[in-house]
């Protein structure tokens, strides 16, 4: 019983803040990936070192 409740309020909080901030957070979504994509791009072609 109590859980539901606290479920239910977490789900309303999710709901608000996307609905207020859903255009940021897609935004530094897409950020995040494209960082993610570059790091893991320049890891992958860095030179190991010699010896």
């Amino acid at each position: 019983m109590v859980s539901g409740i606290y479920e239910l309020i977490g789900r309303i909080v999710v709901r608000l803040a996307w609905l207020r901030f859903g255009r940021q957070i897609k935004i530094a979504g897409g950020v995040f990936a494209v960082l993610a994509f570059a790091i893991g791009y320049l890891l992958s072609r860095r030179q190991p070192p010699e010896g």
